[in-house]
């Protein structure tokens, strides 16, 4: 009898050497081999007769066997056997194999899957098989007569080796409390998986799989909040009854209904010596900062610092901007950079910077840390404030969640407010995917725009130069771009003032950028993505993203969202030299679409989660058999979840041995 923690050493057919190299490779239970799943199937179980024979096609012959022999051709040692069925026979050859003869016994039924070559009228290298019948007994074919699992080459294990010590493992396994789930219980999920009776029984085992690692995970994700629900070290704030009470005269406007919801959750948060571990989500121009800014004020009549943490100074700026404005009466100040020991003020002050900031922490002892623009910030850095000796509020924000954070919320690890609505007047940004064909007259059109409605326009490039590298070679650049634009503008509509902003000009010469630009000197703005987030220009209303297929959901979103921000009509026009049609299915989609939350969910289709629970961002999913994209699975994994008896135990337990913070966010 085995378990899933038995070791492997002690399964019948791993000798010392084996387990050895099966250890280096980290396979050293039995739960780690039955995990390790087929990479494909080879379907062997359609028998043919001899006489019906097709030349190159995988067939699966039963015959009886005689004339066999070992013999060398030159140095090379080869084998041979006729097999013999009612309608003909064939000849089977094997090379340097002569243990294959060893094993057969002329006379007897043997399966025979191989591939027939008819100008030998021979099957070469054949998988054999002495043929068992289907009658219940504890014998039965592995290799042959049957969809045959093949299995990655980096498990140390030949093929048939690891096939028969997975069925000596799986006839013997027991897992207690084995849940029936989906109609199956795992241990049946592992049979079918390992040595399935048909294709649609792979799919149904893979599924059962898939629900066991979401309900892993989602016990995971409970652990986490009660962990973080027991900290119980972050201060707590009085909270008046109704959320109105809360909001400063100084507001020159009035909330949403969306936003007066998620100041309601937020200030209960803050009610509460549980520290909050909230994300909020609104789309670009939403009204997220003034609901963060209400959260703020609060604490600062109340005698403590806030931390506002935005990626980029030109975001900074514009949030101090605007607290200044929106808060008068409470005391802001900006931190952008420098080594210079903090002089924290006495008075309660909101802190406001970019990720300088998160090296002051310790300093400004801030009761809440806000990220704004969370998918710009890595994990390991918001995990900073949970290094303090307290625990502060944590709040993040996101015009377009990351579909990590996604993921997290669907899992109640964090809690989620949403503003989805937007302030009354505002327009939806109009988007095209722009061929480059019609370039000259997309610029044609958009210089008319810009002259008739004395608006202003931005051009993105994803670099500063054109790219010496082959894979980039035509993907457009912003000083490249500026050139081109200029000339084009000079010669066609002189009227227009071009500039030209990126991160490789000294910080004077982009300071001066950006003081013509908001002073309405420059009409169009050539530049680099470090725009995204933060460029606050009323008067802007297009925006020309350059090579758009390089840009994920999140910048596109963002980028678009720096115009018409001002209830004017903004546009947004997307050129792109992508071939490939799943790029241009994804800029469509983009196109069609304004809603952040349901890009983000495209966004998780294409890409993923990343890490759920530890300080990986991008890249592939973690997930070995679930998808991220299959809610329907989700949610039944979420229902089954609450009905599951105490006893059961995860799966798919992760580990923290990396080092990561579990209460990250």
């Amino acid at each position: 009898m085995y378990f899933l923690t038995t070791q492997l050493d002690e399964v019948k057919g791993i000798g010392e050497a084996s387990f050895l190299q099966l250890q280096k490779r980290g396979f050293t239970t039995v739960k780690d081999l039955v995990l390790a799943v087929p990479l494909r199937y080879e379907d062997r179980s359609h028998t043919v007769a001899i006489a019906e024979l097709q030349p190159n096609t995988l067939i699966t012959i039963k015959a009886t066997l005689t004339q066999t022999k070992n013999f060398y051709k030159g140095r090379r040692s080869m084998q041979s056997a006729k097999a013999t069925d009612s309608t003909g026979n064939v000849k089977l050859q094997w090379f340097n194999n002569p243990h294959v003869i060893s094993n057969i016994k002329e006379g007897e039924e043997y399966y025979i899957s191989g591939t027939f070559n008819p100008k030998y009228k021979s099957i070469s290298q054949p998988t054999i098989e002495k043929a068992y019948e289907k009658d219940g007994s504890a014998k039965e074919n592995l290799h042959t007569n049957r969809l045959v699992p093949l299995y990655s080459m980096t498990i140390p294990l030949k093929q048939g080796t690891q096939r028969r010590i997975l069925k000596e493992i799986l006839n013997n396994l027991r897992i207690p409390d084995d849940l029936e789930l989906l109609n199956m219980r795992l241990v049946e999920s592992f049979d079918e998986i390992h040595f399935p009776t048909t294709v649609d029984h792979v799919i149904l085992a893979r599924e059962r799989l898939a629900l066991e690692e979401l309900l892993s995970l989602i016990h995971r994700s409970k652990e986490i909040k009660k962990e973080w629900l027991e900290l119980h070290t972050a201060p707590s704030f009085k909270i008046p009854a109704d959320v109105k009470e809360a909001l400063p005269d100084s507001i020159p406007f009035m909330l949403t209904k969306a936003q007066e919801r998620s100041t309601k959750e937020l200030l209960g948060d803050l009610a509460q010596t549980a520290p909050m571990n909230r994300l909020l989500i609104g789309d670009v121009g939403s009204g997220k900062t003034v609901v963060a800014g209400i959260a703020c004020n609060l604490i600062a009549e109340q005698g403590r610092h806030s931390a506002i943490v935005a990626p980029t100074k030109i975001l900074a700026t514009q949030h101090e901007e605007t607290l200044r404005t929106l808060f008068p009466n409470a005391a802001v100040q900006l931190i952008t950079g420098g080594r210079k020991p903090l002089e924290t003020p006495k008075e309660p002050t909101i802190f406001v910077g970019t990720h300088a900031v998160l090296n002051r922490l310790e300093s400004i002892a801030p009761a809440l840390v806000i990220y704004d623009e969370q998918h710009r910030f890595g994990v390991a850095q918001r995990s900073k404030a949970l290094n303090l000796d307290y625990m502060p509020h944590i709040l993040t924000m996101s015009a377009t969640p990351i579909p990590r954070s996604l993921m997290l919320t669907i899992f109640s690890h964090l809690q989620l407010s949403v503003i989805n609505e937007m302030p009354a007047g505002r327009l939806p940004t109009k988007t095209w995917l722009v061929s480059d064909s019609k370039r000259e007259s997309s610029y044609t059109w958009m210089a008319e725009e810009l002259l008739a409605h004395k608006a202003q326009a931005i051009v993105v490039c994803p670099f500063i130069d054109p790219s010496e590298h082959l894979a980039f070679e035509n993907v457009a650049s912003a000083t490249e771009t500026f050139s081109a634009m200029t000339e084009f503008m000079k010669k066609n509509h002189p009227g227009l003032r071009l500039g030209l902003l990126h991160g490789r000009q000294k910080k004077t010469e982009q300071n001066t950028t950006i003081e013509a630009l908001y002073a309405g000197e420059i009409d169009i703005l050539v530049t680099t993505p470090m725009v995204e987030v933060g460029l606050d220009l009323k008067r802007a209303s297009i925006i020309v993203i350059e090579a758009a297929e390089r840009f994920g959901m999140a910048s596109l979103h963002q980028l678009r969202g720096r115009v018409g921000r001002a209830n004017q009509q903004g546009y947004c026009l997307l050129f792109s030299n992508a071939n490939s049609m799943s790029s241009k299915e994804r800029l469509e989609a983009f196109s069609k679409e304004n809603d952040g939350l349901k890009l983000a969910e495209l966004d998780l289709k294409n890409r993923g989660s990343g890490n759920l629970f530890g300080t990986t961002q991008h890249g592939f999913s973690e997930l070995e058999f679930a998808d991220w994209a299959n809610l329907e699975l989700i949610g039944k994994a979420q229902k089954s979840f609450e009905e599951l008896p105490k006893t059961w135990k995860p799966l798919f337990e992760k580990s923290s041995e990396s080092g990561e913070t579990p209460l990250a966010n």
